[in-house]
């Protein structure tokens, strides 16, 4: 990522060991206003019945590229709650690697507006998209158990 990124959440672990987010194993590998990019290995554990990639991992690969988007540089005062999400499924993801960009489509007072999309780069085609509404609200000092 790039050197200038200002810090994220991700690079705090308190924040998310023992989440879904840890489960789930990816990093952060560019982001800057309004854009973000993960990428996140795929263990067998993160597929399906018939191999492919879960759709419940997608969708959350989805949202989290969304979320992180549109909070450039306040994640660790704030945090961005899912109002809704739309997800496409377009093509089964079977690679290894897994990357999920999203950007920024609109801001309001309240609200923010992302698109993200899901790529299988082993097989050089996008698997799906999704449009989230997310709203920020301030993270609190200490993390709630349970």
């Amino acid at each position: 990522m790039d050197k200038e990124s200002p810090k994220s959440f991700l690079d705090n672990p308190t924040l998310y060991e023992g989440t879904y987010l840890e489960f789930l194993g990816f990093r952060l590998t560019a982001w800057k206003d309004g854009f973000t990019r993960l990428e996140m290995p795929v263990r067998s554990d993160h597929r399906n019945t018939v191999g492919y990639l879960h759709g419940g991992v997608i969708s959350s690969l989805l949202d989290i590229a969304g979320a992180v988007c549109g909070s450039y540089g306040i994640t660790n005062e704030t945090v961005s709650v899912t109002v809704n999400l739309n997800t496409q499924f377009m093509a089964p993801h079977q690679g290894s690697l897994v990357t999920a960009e999203a950007e920024l489509i609109r801001v309001t007072n309240s609200m923010f507006f992302a698109q993200s999309k899901l790529f299988d780069q082993d097989n050089s085609r996008l698997c799906a998209m999704a449009t989230g509404t997310y709203k920020r609200q301030a993270r609190k000092s200490e993390v709630p158990v349970g």
